[in-house]
């Protein structure tokens, strides 16, 4: 699945109208729903059509200079201009990490959520318990 993440929910409904217009089948994914990400993430087969999806790819960009223009409008900027990664911490608690929306729409370009999750959870385990040890290393001589 390609993944198109959304801070505003009038952006975010006439991507779908697109996706609707052109009959591509589509899934949604919210925050509550969601759980990692403050947004909204919309979600299409990956084995769409390249032409279609260069279409959708320029859609995509025009509607977050609009929200890039939004938020410069807006006194709700500081707010809205923000996703978040949750992680597990080893003592079990969660941790939600302030991201910036904009890296987070680039990552998933090319990444599936799960991915993206997964790197962001080997970060803060590498975090909690570093290794100072050689980063090369032969794994098969113990």
């Amino acid at each position: 699945m390609l993944d198109y993440i959304f801070f505003d929910s009038r952006l975010s409904g006439e991507f779908k109208a697109r996706l609707t217009t052109l009959e591509l089948e589509f899934k949604v994914k919210d925050d509550e729903g969601f759980g990692s990400v403050q947004g909204e993430i919309v979600s299409i087969d990956d084995e769409t059509p390249q032409t279609l999806l260069d279409e959708l790819q320029d859609l995509y960009d025009k509607l977050q200079d609009e929200l890039e223009q939004l938020l410069e409008q807006t006194d709700d900027a500081l707010m809205m201009n923000a996703a978040g990664m949750e992680v597990k911490l080893k003592d079990g608690s969660m941790c939600t990490l302030r991201v910036s929306p904009e890296i987070v729409t680039k990552i998933l370009t090319v990444l599936e959520f799960e991915e993206l999750q997964a790197f962001v959870d080997n970060i803060a385990r590498s975090v909690e318990a570093p290794d100072s040890g050689h980063f090369c290393h032969n794994v098969n001589k113990d």
